[in-house]
């Protein structure tokens, strides 16, 4: 097994008093991590930061989704496919909104 293909670290922490910092590993993508602040009472996406990934999409799905209601981009993003590798870089985003929507607040 790679490094690459170990299993992922997931963690949500408060950041201040209303945005979650999230913290998602990513698997089967060519990006490594993606970095995501949200307010946890209306769920709207602050900042996306994306590590690694093809540039042109990455910044594309950061600006898309920064705004957005974590669940409007859950819903338009998950399960789709890059290439076969069974996700993709905006299925990822999807499954880290939806991890962390299962956090409860810690505040």
């Amino acid at each position: 097994m790679h490094k690459r293909d170990s299993p992922t670290k997931k963690w949500v922490v408060p950041f201040h008093k209303h945005t979650m910092h999230i913290h998602y590993n990513t698997q089967g993508t060519c990006s490594k991590a993606m970095l995501i602040d949200i307010d946890d009472h209306t769920h709207v996406i602050q900042q996306v930061r994306i590590v690694g990934g093809c540039p042109g999409n990455t910044i594309g799905l950061t600006a898309l989704a920064q705004g957005q209601t974590a669940e409007h981009v859950i819903e338009r993003l998950k399960g789709i496919p890059c290439r076969d590798k069974g996700t993709s870089c905006p299925d990822q985003l999807a499954q880290a909104l939806a991890q962390a929507l299962q956090q409860p607040c810690t505040h």
